[in-house]
């Protein structure tokens, strides 16, 4: 995929634009910080949920086997999700799994990340993010929003050490986006650009006036670290 994937690299008048910029910040420090563990070069990456593989561009040349999963049909994936929700993929068969965007379509989050532990080696890590405010979008379906409480709990239930937990966009540029889509979708298609230029600003100013930590427990998207446990790792 080319590097310049509009995920990636969004227009300024993107209607994502500031949570697409700030979710590729948070997920650079992640992937930073993962590949920074020994043989990182030797790295299998499984990604879950894959779709069409919008962060692959930043990981690729640091990993030796990346392995796209998703549902069937999907034209990127390498590997199929079995109807049960379960992966094709043997037990601690991977270093890292990453979910991107993908915990809040999944019919039944504990059964997913309780594969994602499964294909995990011990001490691998798991990379995920998942919206807390947010407007419906299925993809298929859309069925879960989060507290950064709430989605710390049921990946600890699942046996993961959770590391770190970062908010994308905190409580106030959260809620001018959910008024950037409240009228988005009212608007003639000429005039949405602009509005997108003008909200998306307003977001990422509003947005760079918060403090981490306030942003952390309460924001439009969270961006999990976490690790599967081999009695060792820290």
């Amino acid at each position: 995929m080319s590097t310049e994937s509009p995920r990636l690299y969004p227009s300024p008048a993107n209607p994502r634009y500031a949570s697409l910029v700030r979710l590729r910040q948070a997920l650079e420090q992640a992937f930073a910080r993962a590949l920074m563990l020994p043989a990182s070069k030797g790295f299998t990456l499984v990604d879950y949920g894959c779709d069409a593989m919008p962060y692959r561009p930043l990981l690729s040349s640091h990993i030796a086997r990346y392995v796209g999963a998703d549902l069937a049909g999907s034209p990127h994936a390498d590997v199929t999700i079995l109807p049960d929700g379960c992966l094709p993929l043997p037990d601690s068969s991977a270093d890292i799994v990453l979910s991107t965007q993908v915990l809040e379509h999944v019919e039944d989050p504990a059964l997913y990340l309780a594969e994602a532990w499964r294909v995990l080696r011990p001490g691998g890590r798991l990379i995920l993010s998942t919206h807390g405010y947010w407007m419906f979008h299925p993809h298929p379906g859309d069925y879960w929003r989060w507290t950064s409480m709430g989605l710390q709990k049921i990946i600890r239930a699942q046996g993961f050490e959770v590391l770190t937990c970062t908010g994308v966009l905190n409580r106030a540029a959260s809620g001018f986006q959910l008024v950037h889509d409240g009228f988005y979708f009212r608007l003639p298609r000429l005039v949405r650009p602009v509005w997108s230029l003008v909200l998306q600003a307003v977001i990422l100013g509003v947005d760079g006036l918060g403090g981490a930590a306030s942003r952390d427990l309460d924001a439009a998207i969270y961006v999990v670290e976490a690790i599967k446990p081999d009695g060792t790792a820290s």
